[in-house]
């Protein structure tokens, strides 16, 4: 079934904002969104000339209400389908749409500030350094729930479901293994001889290879105790591919003088994001290595004459390339983010550093997390109440107390 979808008002105090939101969702020019709410504000309702599916219809429903306006869904039976159909090929050019039902495109937001984050911050630092660092890990916790929290996806915020025991417990754990790990290869290098240094030149490489088993553990942990509308996300990515993705890689990159990186990249970039599900949708990654090589090479080549500052650009680059080419189900992601708006991001953040000696980390971190959302929208046709219904049927994702160990990681 398909719906019409009218606006019939709107209360805010941002209207600027609101149309530029609003252009997001609907595709439209930020022209034509702020016509749109100038309608609204004065009481005129506006109706969306094409119909958008079932599945749409109830997260973009709840995403503009979040923001003001008030929403009337009618549901369309298939002699009021023709009628949309006749209606919009007049009022909207062919080319426009690839199909009769129009796609929308919700937006993420982020709500923290940084004020906010800030005293949650200073607490942490204060009950850790009376805990001798001990409770880092709690602090951990709290900084991601106020992150998760404050992040909006279709009206509804994210949330994280992990706790600082989780992590202490993890750690402890890893640090028994490790500890007589060390022990042993420390005694063979007194040892001296053959044998010492053998294991003197194979340290660094068993550590190397530690490395993805433990970024599988930890992006396991952190997308099973992360959950959108009750239901969480999980990894199924095995440790031992992650091995033989990054061994391989990282030999042939060695080798080829950086030249293989981009295909090391993408099929690393696939193993992240093709074991990550949302319930029961699993993630889909279809970027290639051949299609960026280009722009690598020309991105190494602009960065040595422009003293690194080119790598920004060609960052901003990847993040577009990664996200327009992941998918859950029907939807696909959308970064808009440029280069230049890169630069300016990271140039302020750095100053801000600088002139308040680190106090302003905080402000960095909302900056920088307003800054994705903003620049981050799915677009296409997610029937989200199924994957809500089948979660509710499969439960949560246990997770072994070794995946708690969690090193930094950022995917994506």
């Amino acid at each position: 079934m398909s719906h019409q979808i009218t606006l019939n008002s709107w209360f805010g105090s941002n209207p600027d904002q609101a149309a530029k939101k609003l252009a997001k969702v609907f595709r439209m020019s930020l022209e034509q969104s702020e016509t749109v709410v100038d309608k609204l504000r004065d009481g005129r309702p506006w109706k969306f000339a094409r119909k958008i599916s079932d599945h749409q219809a109830g997260p973009a429903a709840a995403y503009l209400q979040s923001l003001g306006f008030q929403v009337d869904l009618q549901p369309l039976d298939s002699t009021d389908d023709d009628a949309m159909d006749s209606l919009a090929e007049q009022e909207i050019p062919a080319n426009q749409y690839e199909s009769s039902e129009s796609e929308l495109s919700l937006p993420f937001v982020f709500l923290g500030q940084g004020k906010e984050l800030f005293g949650i911050t200073f607490v942490n630092l204060l009950k850790t350094i009376v805990t001798l660092g001990i409770y880092r890990f709690w602090a951990k916790t709290k900084v991601r729930q106020y992150l998760w929290s404050n992040t909006v996806f279709a009206g509804d915020s994210f949330s994280y479901q992990g706790t600082g025991k989780e992590l202490f417990r993890g750690f402890l754990k890893f640090m028994g293994m490790l500890i007589p790990v060390m022990i042993v290869l420390g005694a063979l290098q007194a040892v001296g001889g053959p044998i010492g240094q053998m294991v003197g030149g194979l340290a660094p490489l068993l550590f190397w290879l530690l490395v993805p088993v433990l970024m599988v553990g930890a992006w396991r942990y952190r997308l099973s105790r992360t959950a959108w509308r009750g239901i969480r996300f999980s990894f199924r990515g095995e440790r031992k591919k992650a091995m033989m993705i990054y061994m391989k890689g990282g030999f042939l990159t060695a080798i080829t003088l950086g030249l293989y990186w981009p295909f090391f990249r993408m099929q690393a970039e696939a193993f992240w994001r093709e074991n990550s599900w949302f319930g029961n949708l699993q993630g889909e990654f279809t970027g290639e290595g051949k299609e960026i090589f280009g722009k690598y090479v020309l991105a190494i080549f602009l960065s040595i004459i422009t003293m690194g500052i080119y790598w920004i650009w060609f960052s901003a680059y990847m993040q577009r390339y990664k996200w327009s080419h992941t998918r859950f189900g029907n939807a696909h992601f959308r970064f808009t983010a440029t280069g230049g708006e890169l630069f300016v991001l990271n140039l302020v953040n750095v100053l801000l550093l600088v002139f308040t000696v680190g106090l302003s980390y905080p402000w960095v971190v909302v900056r920088n997390q307003k800054f994705f959302t903003e620049h981050l929208t799915l677009e296409g046709d997610v029937d989200m109440d199924s994957v809500v219904q089948e979660m509710k049927e499969s439960g949560a994702v246990g997770e072994e107390a070794l995946d708690a160990f969690d090193i930094p990681v950022d995917i994506g």
